[in-house]
């Protein structure tokens, strides 16, 4: 599906693409939720309006399916202006009280560290995602638990020391670590010494 709408959306103007993007998006069908999520992320680069249609309305949808597809047409548009770049436009979108667009920040990228920039600064990947680690949405803490262990697949120690800076006795905290940590198995134990004291 992702594909077909990309493809699609190429053999338009950006501007028409957007607007097929808001015509699906009032279908019924959550199909047509889904394929306007990608194409306004396919082009909300280009056109701003896309950009701020996918953290209105995409975000407002009620289908996991549809925020899974926000979160796909939001990588598009952080690859297209550079994930240095872009990181701008995801501290903006961590801070929203959307929990789908917070989600969505954490959920684009995946995998971080595969990401070019990102596997050069594996500090700046991890830092702004263990910054998510006590977000009031234990769906977004999920997420950010998630993409921690895969960076900890890469760069473990670096994970590791991250860890254990966390104060395990905030529920919050220790919820994201219970995901973040999973892959650690051989050093799991140095981390939980230091939240026992």
């Amino acid at each position: 599906m992702r594909a077909i709408c990309f493809e699609t959306s190429r053999t338009l103007l950006p501007v028409q693409a957007f607007a097929l993007a808001v015509r699906l998006f009032s279908n019924e069908d959550v199909h047509g939720a889904m394929a306007a999520a990608l194409i306004a992320g396919h082009v909300s680069y280009l056109v701003p309006e896309a950009l701020a249609f996918l953290r209105t309305s995409v975000a407002n949808h009620n289908d996991v399916r549809v925020q899974d597809c926000l979160a796909r047409g939001f990588d598009h548009y952080c690859l297209n202006k550079g994930y240095e770049r872009a990181l701008v436009t995801m501290e903006d979108w961590a801070k929203d009280p959307n929990e789908n667009v917070r989600r969505a920040v954490v959920e684009a990228p995946r995998p971080w560290t595969k990401k070019e920039y990102f596997q050069a600064n594996p500090k700046v990947a991890l830092a702004f995602v263990a910054s998510m680690k006590a977000d009031a949405s234990g769906t977004v803490r999920f997420s950010v638990g998630r993409a921690l262990s895969e960076m900890g697949e890469d760069f473990p120690d670096l994970l590791l020391a991250e860890l254990k800076s966390w104060n395990l006795h905030h529920p919050p905290v220790k919820h994201t670590y219970m995901f973040a940590a999973k892959n650690l198995h051989t050093d799991m134990g140095t981390v939980f010494q230091k939240a026992d004291h």
